[in-house]
């Protein structure tokens, strides 16, 4: 009976679709974050044998988080998400007291047999599952009082100012899909409005306050990357010292790695730029994904990352919801899954956007597929939820009607 159950239990249920990609990217990571460790000293890194095996610990504990959320009614993440949303402000102000410095940014908890916590990543899918919550409770009022979108206005906004102390990257990919949620979820124009402001404000005190407002100005007077070059190229800039003009070793190898690869890649495990890039398999690890398995592997992984939005918001994102949707709670999973699908493809596209030098570099992982234990735990806990709201989903769906004749015949 113990062990019917323990089947049970991991079986896998919800949108078998969803399941396959995770599945792939879990794969690809595997092999891509194996393959980008390098060989140079300092990578700081522990062996091949011991770095293989702490990935795939984490890899397997990620996959086990995820079965054990996708188990959970989606709807007990309502109630979680109010202590883990105090939780996470409480963490983000002890990461500006007691935070290791890493990149001129306090960032990560010095937690015992966890090293690297990050409460960004906390951050980020409290707020969303809260604010999906917030979203539901108030689409059953109409919204018909203007006061009730003052709490979720004010959580977006503090949060991120918090988080841009630290990462504005991590604070707009923060705020995104808390507009994209809102947008999404029939909020009238002029809230939007509001939360835009809010957040525009958090941005100038972090700006002016935090740690990062010169590392952003140098950010983007580096000419390798493309928004930079339309910057200067709108304005000008005064006068550069030599420092101001050198370009930063992990951007140029990036793009030796991504024109590299051409279309079919060196071969898995052949990248030569992973050798000189300290964060080879971390924050670029799209370039080396490139160099290796070419521009028909980095599109298969886009696509993978934009199925996987797809089979996120279908519920929500191309329909409006029924009242009896509304009134069942159902609403709150529709908001829920979106919101965090948002947030997971959002920061792979910014990844890949670095990658190639689109945009400047943010220092944000792949999700799935980087190095980090702090990353992936909250991803396997966002793609557990979503598939804990597509398997209720699929529960409360009518039959189709061919299914319906098969029955009765």
């Amino acid at each position: 009976m113990t062990l019917e159950r323990l089947r049970t239990f991991f079986r896998l249920e919800g949108d078998r679709t969803i399941w396959n990609i995770v599945l792939a990217l879990l794969a690809i990571g595997l092999i891509v974050v194996f393959s980008a460790r390098g060989t140079y000293q300092f990578h700081d890194l522990p062996d091949t044998g011991s770095f293989l095996f702490k990935h795939i610990r984490d890899l397997t504990f990620c996959l086990i988080i995820i079965i054990v959320c996708h188990r959970l009614p989606f709807k007990s993440y309502a109630s979680l998400s109010r202590y883990l949303l105090m939780l996470s402000v409480l963490l983000l102000i002890l990461v500006q007291v007691l935070g290791v410095e890493s990149g001129g940014a306090k960032r990560a908890l010095p937690i015992p047999f966890f090293s690297g916590f990050m409460p960004s990543d906390l951050a980020k899918f409290a707020l969303i599952a809260n604010l999906a919550a917030m979203l539901a409770k108030r689409l059953k009022a109409n919204y018909s009082d203007p006061l009730v979108f003052v709490p979720p206005i004010f959580w977006c906004g503090f949060l991120g100012f918090l988080l841009a102390l630290n990462s504005g990257s991590a604070a707009l990919l923060l705020m995104a899909p808390c507009w994209l949620l809102m947008f999404i979820g029939q909020v009238p124009i002029r809230y939007l409005v509001y939360l835009t402001l809010a957040g525009s404000l958090a941005f100038m005190i972090a700006y002016a306050f935090g740690s990062r407002g010169t590392t952003w100005e140098g950010r983007f007077s580096r000419p390798t990357n493309v928004i930079s070059q339309v910057i200067q190229k709108v304005r000008p800039p005064e006068r550069l010292t030599p420092e101001d003009r050198r370009i930063d070793s992990q951007e140029e190898y990036s793009l030796v790695a991504v024109a590299s690869g051409d279309w079919i890649g060196r071969g898995p495990g052949n990248s030569l730029q992973r050798n000189f890039m300290t964060q080879a398999y971390s924050d670029f690890a799209y370039a080396i994904l490139i160099e290796e398995w070419g521009f028909i592997g980095g599109v298969f992984t886009l696509v993978l990352y934009l199925w996987l939005l797809y089979r996120s918001v279908r519920f929500v994102a191309f329909r409006r919801l029924k009242k009896a949707e509304i009134q069942s709670g159902q609403a709150f999973g529709y908001f829920l899954a979106a919101g965090l699908a948002f947030s997971l493809v959002l920061q792979a596209l910014v990844h890949m956007a670095v990658s190639v030098q689109l945009i400047p570099v943010t220092g944000q992982t792949l999700p799935l597929i980087s190095w980090g234990g702090s990353s992936l735990l909250f991803t396997g806990v966002s793609i557990g939820a979503i598939l804990s709201v597509s398997r209720e989903a699929a529960e409360t769906q009518p039959a189709e009607p061919r299914e319906e004749a098969a029955m009765a015949a």
